[in-house]
């Protein structure tokens, strides 16, 4: 067995940095640059000596296989932070034996040794790049085992269930056939219970990558200034020069634990300008990709509606392309996208109107009228927008899946139907795709591995972890 080494902690100036080594050679390798003799749950003060140099005065922590993170012999020496002190001494390491950690090394180790299932490990990476408390909490449920306990029992439901067909298979005269109407509802409940789980993969989603939602509109309506508001910082230039955002800004939003990704976009009009004419085409495929988008409209505007009218008509060629080529969109998307293209921007659209603290004159139908300079309304279209993301999200399940888990919990049921469809057959036929089925439930959990499926899970992890 080989031993790892990696920092593992942020590069940067701190008080402390951390090197951990894991491997059957960790703790000689400790001992021979401290000098010291460790002993299981005892902390050693030690200096870090290359021949006679002193590299830095130390904190040795020894775990003893199995009674650490990875399951092996570890030890954790915490240096002072900086970049120097902490790389001298992981080079020292590294001349004495051990192999730099790959990306995630340390935590497919502790999978491989049984400390933890790939549900888990997966929670550490969402747990370490969680971006509000709501990803923070959901991804402790999960490292506590909730929803790998949950796959498990589901997997050992149908792994007795092939127990017992394989049974009936094998010993016909003293088991007899399996009943086709107790193997149906077998299998429907264990479909039932994987369509709840499956429910939380779009707040899984939200959690992990955030709601997009792209400010869109003509220039001056307000759209950098209302992003300006909602963050309560002066992220984007304002002035009354039309076509100041020439390019789309990107910022994180936390609202109420969840994340949204704002997108303060160029306003769409008619421009020779080159340059605006490509903030104006990023605008609108930011806009297609969004959950959800504003349609910003200027109230103290009296030709808002022609004004709109020559956006929609600037639209048109643009979309009717992007539409006729996206196979992921149907004829009778598209037709709407011709009568309304903002219409066809995302899965939701509203019209807030803009501007509400000044004379009103636009006559266009709005969903919410907000001053951005005033803050009116502000907090109504905060629940708004949150209102949209239950509505999209809406799953009341203990813990949020991620996109991996919920492909291979369709896989399984895909499988559990095909086999159901199959029970017009011999009992033979039944267990093809129930075995199916269990592996796929395996490779979410962790019994069924593969080299591809870890290098896939773990090269998304820092070193040093």
């Amino acid at each position: 067995m080989t031993t790892i080494a990696a920092i593992i902690t942020a590069p940067g100036e701190a008080a402390i940095a951390a090197i951990r080594i894991s491997g059957p050679e960790s703790w000689a390798i400790a001992k021979k640059i401290s000098g010291k003799i460790l002993k299981e749950k005892q902390v050693e003060l030690a200096w870090i000596k290359n021949g006679s140099e002193k590299l830095d005065q130390v904190i040795i922590i020894p775990f003893k296989e199995p009674k650490s993170f990875t399951g092996e012999d570890v030890i954790e020496i915490h240096s002072h932070g900086g970049f120097l002190c902490v790389n001298k001494i992981l080079e020292l390491i590294l001349e004495h034996g051990a192999r730099l950690a790959k990306p995630g090394e340390f935590t497919q180790q502790a999978l491989l040794n049984g400390k933890m299932d790939l549900v888990q490990a997966e929670a550490i990476h969402d747990l370490i790049t969680a971006k509000t408390d709501l990803a923070r909490k959901n991804a402790l449920e999960i490292y506590r085992g909730e929803l790998g306990c949950e796959i498990k029992e589901l997997r050992i439901s149908l792994l007795n269930l092939l127990g017992a067909i394989t049974a009936s298979i094998d010993f016909p005269d003293e088991v007899g056939d399996y009943d086709r109407t107790s193997y149906i509802n077998a299998i429907e409940a264990c479909i039932s219970s994987i369509n709840k789980i499956l429910e939380t993969e779009k707040q899984g989603e939200i959690l992990r990558q955030g709601y997009k939602v792209a400010l869109i509109g003509k220039p001056n309506v307000g759209k950098s200034t209302l992003l300006n508001t909602l963050l309560k910082k002066e992220r984007a230039i304002v002035t009354e020069i039309a076509g100041t955002t020439r390019d789309s800004l990107e910022e994180l939003y936390n609202l109420d634990g969840f994340p949204i990704i704002l997108y303060d976009t160029a306003g769409i009009r008619d421009s020779e300008d080159r340059i605006e004419k490509i903030g104006i085409e990023k605008s609108i495929s930011i806009a297609q990709d969004a959950d959800l988008v504003l349609e910003l409209i200027d109230l103290s505007e009296t030709n808002t509606e022609i004004q709109r009218k020559d956006s929609i008509d600037l639209l048109q060629d643009q979309r009717s392309s992007v539409m006729r080529s996206n196979k992921n969109h149907k004829i009778e998307d598209f037709d709407r996208v011709l009568a309304d293209p903002f219409m066809g921007f995302a899965r939701t659209l509203i019209r807030i109107g803009t501007k509400s603290d000044l004379e009103i004159k636009s006559t266009i139908k709005t969903d919410l009228n907000i001053s951005a300079e005033n803050k009116d309304n502000i907090d109504k279209l905060k629940e708004l927008i949150k209102a949209h993301i239950n509505l999209l999200a809406g799953a009341e399940h203990n813990v949020k899946i991620n996109q991996r888990q919920a492909d291979l919990l369709r896989q399984c049921k895909e499988a559990l139907l095909r086999s159901t469809a199959a029970t017009n057959l011999s009992e033979d036929f039944w267990t093809i795709d129930l075995r199916n089925a269990i592996h796929h439930l395996g490779e979410i959990t962790g019994e069924s591995l593969t080299e591809e499926l870890l290098d896939n899970i773990f090269s998304r992890f820092c070193i040093g972890k």
